[in-house]
């Protein structure tokens, strides 16, 4: 899955008209980590929109600085058992469609605030 999903990105990087001309903007939402791929999951505030981020190397150091410090401040264990809302700004990797994970790339985070999972 990791090796498809890459592969989407290669592409759409080297054509960003792939994405629907979406381009990039800011949502206000929840960022969670899940079982599966992309493991890092942004829901959309006020929406059942759920965004999957996908992460060159699935690698936390893909996220931006702030993101990694605030989540990864009290270690893997915490970032499981947390929530992290704020502003991120997101940029489409593919396609908005209905019923589906949209997948789009982090590029900052603001007012962001931690929050442990209920």
């Amino acid at each position: 899955m990791r090796a498809l999903i890459f592969a989407v990105v290669c592409s759409i990087a080297a054509s960003p008209a792939l994405a629907g001309g979406n381009g990039c903007r800011i949502v206000h939402g929840r960022m969670t980590l899940a079982n599966g791929a992309p493991s890092v999951r942004i829901w959309v505030v006020g929406t059942r929109r759920v965004l999957g981020v996908v992460q060159q190397h699935e690698s936390f150091d893909d996220l931006p600085a702030n993101i990694r410090g605030l989540w990864g401040a009290h270690g893997d264990d915490a970032m499981w058992s947390s929530y992290l809302f704020g502003n991120f700004r997101v940029c489409a990797i593919t396609r908005s469609k209905s019923g589906w994970m949209q997948f789009v790339t982090v590029s900052e985070g603001a007012n962001l605030r931690i929050r442990p999972r209920t």
